[in-house]
């Protein structure tokens, strides 16, 4: 249930910066979420802006504790097998 609503956020959060999917990782102090994109700086946004923003949004909805959840983002090496990234391409054609 958390993957989906977390991945359906972020797929209306980030369609148009060519969202490819995410990736949970849990440890006992932190939850790393991954988000793959093609356009990872306009994931990051300006000085780092847009991901903390996200950051704070991930927090709140999902009530996890001050600093225990991280977001990275992380380039779609090779776009063209990238089904999910090739729809999102799709929708803004």
């Amino acid at each position: 249930c958390f993957y989906s609503e977390l991945n359906e956020l972020l797929t209306r959060e980030l369609a148009a910066d060519g969202y490819a999917g995410v990736e949970v990782r849990t440890t006992p102090m932190k939850t790393s979420i991954i988000i793959r994109a093609t356009r990872t700086q306009n994931v990051l946004g300006e000085k780092g802006q847009r991901i903390r923003e996200l950051t704070s949004v991930v927090q709140k909805r999902f009530d996890f504790d001050d600093d225990a959840v991280e977001l990275f983002a992380e380039r779609v090496a090779n776009r063209g097998l990238c089904a999910q990234a090739q729809v999102e391409s799709l929708k803004f054609k």
